[in-house]
């Protein structure tokens, strides 16, 4: 399976200006949050790694957006395509994150979507003129 990594530039919401994606998934869900409203800043580098166990190994997991909201509130959110679904150590990781969340105060999202839900939602073609995609 061919995973397609790059770069986005030209970020208004990242505090970094710039975000790595590791899927296209991951890559319009980065511009989805760009257009987002309450939306006030969201990164990936924001360094949690949250712990799990997966057959009596300790491990740990590093979500893929940290999205804080105009009112202050926090949210993890995680991208996963069909075929990481039904995967064990995707359930138990989504089972920790939400603990984590949980005792932090904060929420945990797992979205699913594909690109035509958010070309549907018009998000794409309201923000894409500033932003940059840099292929990896």
């Amino acid at each position: 399976m061919k995973v397609n990594r790059g770069k986005l530039i030209g970020l208004k919401r990242s505090p970094y200006g710039e975000e790595a994606y590791d899927s296209d998934l991951e890559k319009y869900y980065m511009v989805e949050l760009e257009g987002m409203p309450g939306v006030k800043k969201w990164t990936k580098r924001h360094n949690i790694k949250i712990p799990y166990q997966f057959f009596f190994i300790k491990r740990n997991y590093i979500p893929d957006f940290l999205v804080e909201f105009n009112d202050g509130s926090k949210e993890i959110h995680e991208t996963k395509g069909l075929p990481f679904l039904f995967l064990l150590s995707t359930k138990l990781k989504k089972m920790s994150a939400e603990e984590y969340c949980k005792k932090a105060g904060w929420k945990y999202k797992f979205i699913t979507k594909d690109k035509e839900v958010f070309y549907k939602n018009n998000f794409l073609s309201s923000v894409l003129g500033s932003i940059k995609d840099i292929k990896g």
